[in-house]
Order: C-alpha cells, then structure tokens, then sequence
C-alpha cells in the first residue's frame, strides 16, 4: 500500500529551497532534480522508503511524499520539515501535512 501526503510553504524562496535540498539529499541518495522540480529517493535500494517530490513557483514550495507505509511517511515528513528548518532558520518548521490516499 502506497502512502501519499501533501504539503507546502509559502514563500518566495521556493526554487531556492528546492534546489538548496535536492543539492543537500544528492549527496547521499538518488535525487533528480531542475529549477523547478526534483525527485529524492529515500531507502536502500533492496528497502525503499518512498520518495519526496518537490515543486516550486514563484509563490511557494510544495512537497508530496510516496512512501511504501504510514510510519515511512511520517520519517520522510520529518526528514523534510528538519531538512526545511535549517535552511529557513524558521521557529516552527512544522508543517501542514495532508493524507492524499
């Protein structure tokens, strides 16, 4: 059963968050990634967690997790939000995570 959850932050600093991220994750896993779009996959290659895609315009930077069970979208929501927190330096990185299946 595939897992998909949602979630974005306004700003517009999004492709440069997206990039700054797909630059970071690429460092240790596969990530393909453009101005706009990027794709990280998370897991080993015989475990494979999911995977986190990333979409940005002018007006914000959104993040749509496929994870292969609930508890891997909840680790790669956390990857993500701690991921978002450093590079925004924000308070509260938490975000607004919506169940799309």
């Amino acid at each position: 059963m595939t897992v998909i959850t949602s979630s974005q932050v306004n700003t517009e600093l999004g492709k440069q968050y997206l990039f700054k991220l797909c630059k970071h994750f690429a460092r240790k896993i596969p990530v393909e990634f453009s101005e706009t779009e990027g794709i990280a996959q998370f897991g080993q290659p015989e475990r494979p967690l999911g995977q986190v895609e990333f979409n940005a315009d002018a007006e914000r930077l959104r993040f749509t997790v496929r994870a292969s069970d609930e508890a891997a979208a909840r680790q790669l929501q956390a990857v993500v939000e701690s991921h978002l927190q450093l590079m925004r330096k924000a308070e509260n990185p938490a975000l607004d995570w919506q169940n799309i299946t």
